[in-house]
């Protein structure tokens, strides 16, 4: 049935674009992409929380921020100026591959590579054989155009920088025609294109170490933004390195041996760090400013940390605010892997042909072509009936779970189709609110669930390596526990002599007449004589029982109506009697002012 179901595309109207309309030579199909929103307010979100809170000092803070700015310049371009003029060969990243392949041949060294190859080969056989993981790591959804190329990480940021760089070699040489093509297909989704971005610039007989610079206006005159085209290549081919491509077709720009050597990874890897330092090695100058406010933001809760705790505490913060840049590409991967659960049951080669015939759907829709759009729905009915009869029970709940992260999303969801105008505007309503509701969901689930997981990982692994700021955390924890709480009845501290009053099941027959020192007579004979309630007569002033009866007996309070003016205690009586005394007064007024008001 699969076969005969895959043959519903061929032949179809489908260029690379797209869809090719039959009434249109050269429409432009490009899907518009929904920028990620960050309105969602997540308390455990550390970026959030760290955009929220207000420092102490805005001038430290912006001082620091300032400072930090300035220093990540100069750090930029000390690590991009070789970049930009040499061959790699020439460049200290490759120093580092050839003195950690010195010591990566050590048998060791070997050794441990090895193992890690075969635990890699072990977990890959794994997911082979289940059709959960199977989908999880082999079928991704599609997200819109941001999310596609914040999923392409370090690529796609670097193929965006790209088509800047070619761009500004092409204003300083018009005449230069070379990058013509690449710069049509790719301007709007270059993170597709990284590939042949990177063959052309490759290929082509442009000066690769001409600086090309701009001053942006967020500069004020003051940052010059160089790259040239040597740069682009240079940093490609350490992006080959630590994601382990191998050579051939799609590894033009790293050539040698088929295998990645630990030197070429850690040279790679090595690349990554710095621009998770910085944020300019990929994306430009701009990026460093986003990074200068996390560390002035870390220096602003070290100041606030313990002596001898400032370091870690700092450490710590920068770590857990890095976490969020750093992971972005991850961040948005995840998201897409969790919403392809969704195809269980179906193979690979179908997921590509359902997304391929729901863009031709979609393109259809948009130009009002219901005979292509009824045959394209059509057919991914059926793939998704086959599917479906593929599916074993167990698979279900995890098929669920994909189909409610992927819902709203843009690529992944049937438009209405266009035909008259008042007919349009109505169906786009239901559209439009599931794709809104379904983007409000995954953008609460990235900054509630994933992004915090991330921040946390890299939190603990700053603390096993800088330690833990115990002191400083404890002074935290003790802040928030003298937060104001709601008020409460809370049980006064009595003195010994009233604890029996807590009891009321023991209360003894009444006294005809009160003996000093017995308290528990008294006032249950006073509590029948005069019908209080007990409940009031339990809630005892904690200030009575700190009257001391050696200051003399003072009365601060109406004497009870019930009683009248209590005589006087004679001076000779025990000490017992007058705290007696001083409690039973007290007491009964107590009870009287709850009972009354």
């Amino acid at each position: 049935m699969s076969q005969n179901i895959s043959q519903n595309l061929s032949g179809y109207p489908y260029s690379a674009a797209g869809y090719v309309n039959p009434n249109q030579i050269q429409p432009n199909f490009s899907a518009a992409g929904t920028p990620i929103s960050n309105g969602a307010m997540v308390d455990n979100n550390p970026l959030l929380n760290a955009a929220a809170s207000t420092p102490d000092n805005p001038l430290k803070f912006l001082g620091a921020a300032g400072a930090s700015t300035v220093a990540l310049f100069g750090i930029n371009n000390l690590i991009n100026k070789p970049l930009q003029s040499k061959i790699y060969d020439d460049t200290f990243f490759k120093k580092v591959e050839t003195t950690v392949d010195k010591f990566g041949n050590s048998p060791r060294i070997k050794s441990f590579i090895e193992s890690l190859e075969n635990i890699n080969k072990a977990a890959q056989k794994r997911i082979d054989n289940s059709e959960i993981l199977r989908t999880l790591f082999r079928k991704q959804s599609i997200g819109g155009s941001q999310v596609q190329s914040q999923a392409a990480g370090s690529k796609g940021h670097l193929a965006n920088r790209a088509i800047e760089v070619m761009k500004k070699y092409k204003e300083k040489n018009p005449g230069f025609t070379e990058f013509d093509n690449i710069l049509r297909k790719a301007e709007k989704e270059s993170y597709k294109y990284y590939d042949e971005i990177i063959s052309t610039i490759q290929k082509s007989t442009a000066n690769k170490t001409e600086l090309l610079g701009k001053r942006p206006w967020w500069g004020l005159g003051m940052v010059k933004n160089n790259a040239s085209l040597r740069e682009i290549l240079n940093k490609a081919r350490l992006i080959d390195s630590y994601k382990g491509i191998e050579a051939g077709a799609k590894r033009a720009v790293l050539p040698g041996a088929a295998k990645i050597t630990l030197g070429q990874k850690t040279a790679g890897y090595l690349m990554r760090a710095t621009e998770c330092l910085t944020n300019g090695m990929f994306s430009g100058k701009g990026q460093v400013l986003i990074q200068a406010l996390m560390i002035a933001q870390s220096f602003n809760e070290a100041s606030k940390a313990e002596k001898g705790e400032k370091f870690s505490t700092f450490m710590a913060s920068l770590a857990e605010l890095m976490a969020f840049m750093a992971t972005m590409g991850i961040q948005m991967r995840v998201v897409n892997h969790i919403a392809g659960l969704k195809y269980i049951g179906m193979s690979p080669e179908n997921v590509k042909n359902y997304q391929k015939a729901m863009r031709i759907a979609n393109q259809a829709a948009k130009y009002g072509d219901q005979k292509a759009y009824a045959k394209m729905a059509r057919y991914m009915e059926a793939l998704k009936n086959e599917a479906k009869a593929n599916t074993k029970w167990y698979q279900k709940p995890i098929k669920w779970i994909g189909k409610v992260m992927s819902y709203g999303r843009i690529r992944e969801t049937l438009k209405p189709l266009k035909s008259s105008k008042t007919a349009t505007a109505f169906a786009k309503i239901p559209y439009g609110l599931k794709v809104g509701v379904g983007y409000a969901g995954r953008i609460a689930f990235l900054m509630g669930v994933v992004i915090p997981i991330f921040s946390g990982i890299a939190k603990k692994i700053s603390y096993g390596i800088f330690g833990k700021p115990v002191k400083t955390l404890e002074k935290e924890k003790n802040a928030e526990n003298a937060q104001p709480q709601p008020q409460q009845t809370q049980q006064p501290t009595q003195p010994q002599t009233m604890q029996p009053v807590q009891q009321p099941q023991m209360v003894q027959q009444p006294q005809q007449t009160a003996k000093p020192g017995n308290l528990l007579d008294t006032m249950t004979q006073m509590q029948q004589q005069n019908n209080i309630a007990s409940q009031p007569m339990l809630q005892t002033p904690q200030a009575a029982s700190t009257i001391s009866p050696d200051a003399g007996i003072k009365r601060t309070y109406i004497p009870n109506p019930i009683l009248g003016v209590e005589n006087d205690i004679p001076k000779s009586a025990s000490r017992t009697a007058q705290i007696d005394a001083i409690l039973r007064q007290a007491d009964i007024a107590e009870a009287n002012a709850q009972r009354f008001l």
